[in-house]
This record gives C-alpha cells, sequence and structure tokens, in this order.
C-alpha cells in the first residue's frame, strides 16, 4: 500500500501555503531586511569613500548594523529550516547568531568612542569579522547539507565569500579602492539573495513527492492488464 507522507515539520506540504508558523512571511521578512540593510550598508560606504579607513563615519557604522541586522535575520531564517543540518549542524547557525550580538553592539560603541576606543571594546570589534567568517562556515555547510535547492543553495558561499572579496580587493587596491570589490559583492550577493526570498520566498521548500512508499510495507497489487475485466471470474470449462 502506498501512503502520502508530509515532509518535515519545519515546511509546508505545499508550496502554496503559507508554512507552518507563516515560514513564506518569515522567509519575505527575512529577505526584505537583509536586501535593506545590504542597501542602507552600501549607501554608508560610498558615502564614506576613503575616509571610513582613517575616521568613524556614523553613516557607514549605522549601514553595517543595518546589514547585520538582516545577516540575523537571514540565520534565523537558516536555523527554522534546518538548511545546515538537523542535530550538530544546526549549531553552526546558532554560534553565528551568538557573534552577530557582540557584532551589533559594536556599532553604536565605535559612533560613542570614535577616538578614543576603550580597551573593553576590542571583544566586540573582533566579533564583527568573525561574524562573517561564520557566514562562510554557513554557506559551506549549506551546500553539503542540500536542503536548499538550485541556485539558493549555493547563493549562501557566494555571500560568506564577501570576507575573502573584500580582504583581496583591500590588499590589491588599498585605501583609495578596496571598499568597492567588496561593496560590488555585497550588492550581488546579499542584495540579490534579499531580493529573492522576499519576492520568492517559497524557494526554501524543498521539492519531495507527494507521494512515497513505506518502507517494508507491501508492495501494491499489480494493475490488471490493459483491456481485462475488472473482477475475474471462475474459469471457463475446458471444451
Amino acid at each position: 500500500m502506498t501512503v502520502h507522507i508530509r515532509p518535515s515539520s519545519v515546511y509546508a506540504h505545499d508550496p502554496s501555503d503559507r508554512g507552518p508558523g507563516g515560514l513564506l512571511i518569515r522567509t519575505r521578512i527575512a529577505g526584505a531586511a537583509l536586501a535593506a540593510g545590504t542597501t542602507a550598508w552600501i549607501a554608508g560606504l560610498l558615502e564614506g569613500g576613503v575616509r571610513i579607513s582613517e575616521e568613524v563615519v556614523p553613516a557607514e557604522i549605522w549601514g553595517s548594523l543595518a546589514f547585520l541586522v538582516g545577516v540575523m535575520a537571514l540565520v534565523v531564517l537558516v536555523l527554522s529550516t534546518n538548511a545546515t543540518g538537523h542535530r550538530k549542524g544546526r549549531y553552526i547557525a546558532i554560534v553565528e547568531m551568538v557573534l552577530l550580538v557582540p557584532a551589533m553592539v559594536w556599532c553604536p560603541l565605535v559612533i560613542a568612542y570614535p577616538d578614543d576606543t576603550p580597551a573593553w571594546v576590542t571583544p566586540f570589534d573582533m566579533c564583527w569579522p568573525l561574524s562573517m567568517l561564520g557566514m562562510l562556515v554557513i554557506g559551506i555547510a549549506v551546500v553539503r547539507v542540500g536542503r536548499y535547492r538550485g541556485l539558493l543553495r549555493w547563493q549562501f558561499l557566494l555571500c560568506g565569500l564577501w570576507l575573502v572579496v573584500a580582504g583581496v580587493g583591500q590588499g590589491a587596491l588599498g585605501d583609495d579602492g578596496g571598499t568597492y570589490p567588496g561593496m560590488v559583492w555585497l550588492g550581488l550577493t546579499y542584495g540579490l539573495l534579499g531580493l529573492r526570498l522576499a519576492i520568492t520566498p517559497h524557494i526554501v521548500l524543498p521539492t519531495t513527492p507527494a507521494a512515497s512508499a513505506v518502507p517494508g510495507a507491501p508492495a501494491a497489487p499489480a494493475a490488471p492488464p490493459a483491456g481485462a475485466a475488472g473482477t475475474a471470474g471462475p474459469a471457463a470449462p475446458a471444451s
């Protein structure tokens, strides 16, 4: 016999459904937050220009805070859909969330102490690049687990590579143009990912068949051949 199997409880059984706990609504919110935060940070980087390497530019710092809020929403979505795995993989997303909190706290702290930053602020500052390294780990885990399909599966890895691209750009172009490679990468990775999630949230749902055989259950009886009667009668006596 065959029965209908519903996917994991974190997903909707139908792509047109809103999903348990409003999964598709939460996906739209996460995507919108990520797209808006990425746009805000890019605007802040353009406003700061070369000054961000020498001084604290409030517009750039507040933009980076908005970006981190969007990244936090994205990581919460990753955790709620088990995109990094069901068991140990979930701790990858949890650790990233732990790193994002002090990274966000650092933003108002550095604005409050723009010139003479106290030593106790340094650990918060370190969590900023560590959180971006954590996004690279999340990207690798999402690819390995394969919970997401198609382009979405690889977009997380491309987002995580921002730290590498920004570092290489800074080293190759220096202070004058070093921010531009990372800025462009932000828009093409985090920005586009946010737009996709906000506009087409169903891409986070798994593509599973509607029905599957229960392991160990007896196979369904074979269908009668074409043209056969629906109910077989007694055999006719031989003439």
